[in-house]
């Protein structure tokens, strides 16, 4: 008797895209009243998005005390509130930043990858709502090649202005 088991999913920003146009912010924010991707404009002028990268060895979920961050079957990372006891150990655990700690609840809030939309079988906001195509969602092996597509794709484009330039 085999199951099926559940494909991993994952989420990819590609910055070579990225318009930086906000999108993706405004869409989090009108589905969560919070926006969990922020668009940050760095010193040399590149509007970044940055959110949660739904790490695989996930140092929020290790750091937590009670369990309350935690990991779906697709491999989204997220908090179930009822555990948290606001003590903020996965906000320090995490590298980015990411996780927050709400001010009325006084627990720990972060991008679960729009879970409601993804259970109706729909993707992230952030990701169906990139005009320029930069957020890249699925399952981790499509993501995957279509990045390194794009890598490639990069890479020819630079080799071949330098040739033409030379």
């Amino acid at each position: 008797m085999s199951s099926n088991p559940v494909a991993r999913y994952t989420r990819i920003i590609d910055l070579g895209r990225c318009i930086g146009c906000g999108a993706c912010e405004a869409a989090c924010e009108f589905i969560h009243g919070k926006p969990f991707i922020i668009v940050h404009r760095t010193s040399i002028g590149l509007d970044i998005p940055v959110s949660c990268m739904h790490c695989a060895k996930a140092p929020c979920i290790e750091a937590c005390p009670t369990g309350a961050m935690t990991r779906d079957s697709t491999g989204a990372v997220y908090v179930i509130t009822s555990r948290c006891i606001g003590c903020m150990a996965c906000l320090y655990a995490c590298p980015f930043g990411i996780p927050e700690l709400d001010r009325a609840t006084k627990t720990a809030i972060k991008c679960n990858l729009c879970m409601e939309l993804r259970k109706e079988g729909l993707e992230p906001a952030c990701s169906a709502i990139c005009p320029a195509n930069a957020i890249l969602y699925g399952e981790d092996a499509e993501v995957f090649q279509l990045a390194k597509k794009r890598t490639a794709e990069t890479m020819a484009k630079a080799r071949f202005e330098y040739e033409f330039h030379r």
